[in-house]
């Protein structure tokens, strides 16, 4: 049965494998300041691959895969444009695209991986024929997609404060990551935006459920019990850092540990379902 869909779907599977490939090399390019070629052309690919990203996920979600396969198609979709509208708005935040790639490669190897579970998709295309579910879906996309953003743009000012004193490390984390400043200012405003997309998909979460239901037995669940554990973990980090304040280090730690909760909400016990 796998060798039969990957056979089916050869084409389809090496025309996204291509685009991903260009996708990489393209990142690798030298990018200086905001009028450059090479900006346009990485913005350009960036975009084009997530277009593919949005083509593949219609392509996948009219044919038997598995559930899990499919919103992690769209959560591939749904990232790459966001990392490219916030590329548009803030020109340091792309110096972070060499940071991105493994996390990209281990979502892409991910993605294939979840073909091995035979899911109905019929199920799926249910899904998105409710409103609150569909609001639902997609904030929480969005607010895995943001809170992955300020993981890896809090790593970025980790990594560059713990080697900022040894000089044969400064050139290479001058050339290919943002100033300590604009890192953290990004990953503030992300967590922000984390915060305002989980609310939003644990409130119409709840909508939904109460909507076919009718009551609140099951709802808080594994997954959402993270969730809420997670909101109100960058909510009290939030508050701490706006009173006490607090260092680069502390901040990655609390960014990283929302980032596991979220991923064995999102991820975890599906994996082991597979």
């Amino acid at each position: 049965m796998i060798f039969l869909f990957m056979t089916d779907n050869f084409y389809t599977e090496f025309l996204t494998l291509i685009c991903f490939l260009l996708f990489l090399i393209t990142s690798f390019i030298n990018i200086n300041n905001k009028e450059s070629i090479n900006r346009l052309i990485y913005l350009s690919n960036l975009l084009f691959f997530s277009i593919v990203n949005f083509l593949y996920y219609n392509y996948i979600s009219s044919i038997n895969t598995s559930y899990l396969g499919q919103v992690t198609s769209l959560l591939l979709a749904v990232l790459l444009f966001s990392y490219f509208v916030i590329s548009i708005l803030y020109f340091e935040f792309i110096r972070l695209r060499l940071v991105f790639i493994p996390f990209f490669i281990v979502l892409v190897l991910f993605k294939y991986l979840t073909f091995l579970d035979h899911g109905s998709s019929e199920s799926t295309l249910s899904l998105f024929k409710n409103k609150y579910l569909l609001f639902h879906i997609f904030s929480s996309l969005f607010a895995y997609s943001v809170l992955t953003i300020s993981a890896i743009s809090s790593f970025s000012v980790y990594i560059k404060s713990r080697f900022l004193k040894r000089i044969k490390f400064n050139s290479i984390l001058i050339n290919f990551l943002p100033s300590l400043h604009q890192s953290e200012i990004l990953t503030i405003r992300f967590l922000y935006l984390t915060m305002f997309f989980l609310f939003s998909s644990i409130i119409s979460g709840l909508i939904f459920h109460l909507a076919q239901y009718e009551t609140f037995y099951s709802f808080f669940n594994y997954k959402v019990s993270l969730s809420i554990f997670s909101f109100f973990l960058i909510i009290l980090f939030l508050i701490y850092r706006m009173i006490r304040g607090c260092s680069s280090f502390t901040t990655f730690k609390l960014v990283l540990l929302s980032y596991l909760f979220i991923n064995i909400a999102y991820f975890g016990i599906k994996i082991l379902e597979i």
